[in-house]
């Protein structure tokens, strides 16, 4: 049973430093306006937070907005709505701005 929950622990604590370091990766990219790069580097963030992390979603919904995958980008704002249906500015800032360019 120790070594159980001591391998337990350890997988916890690395899918964390995985997710921790694709988001800053992600953020690199980001910064350097490298939106596609920064958009493959989220959605593994993504998968590691198991595809709930509000603020991973709406990081990588922006960058998918800025590579203009506005498909994509809604599909993602509606999992996070689906968790958060509260969180703010996603809706506004890239739910509606990525079906208007669906739209045009």
């Amino acid at each position: 049973a120790v070594v159980s929950t001591q391998s337990g622990h350890y997988g916890r604590e690395h899918n964390q430093a995985c997710f921790k370091a694709w988001e800053y990766h992600g953020y690199v990219n980001e910064k350097e306006a490298s939106y596609k790069d920064a958009a493959i580097n989220y959605e593994r963030a993504w998968q590691f937070s198991n595809f709930t992390n509000p603020t991973i979603g709406f990081k990588l919904g922006f960058n998918y907005l800025k590579a203009k995958r506005f498909v994509d980008a809604i599909d993602v704002c509606h999992k996070v709505l689906n968790h958060h249906p509260n969180y703010p500015k996603i809706r506004k800032e890239i739910l509606e701005k990525a079906r208007a360019n669906i739209r045009v």
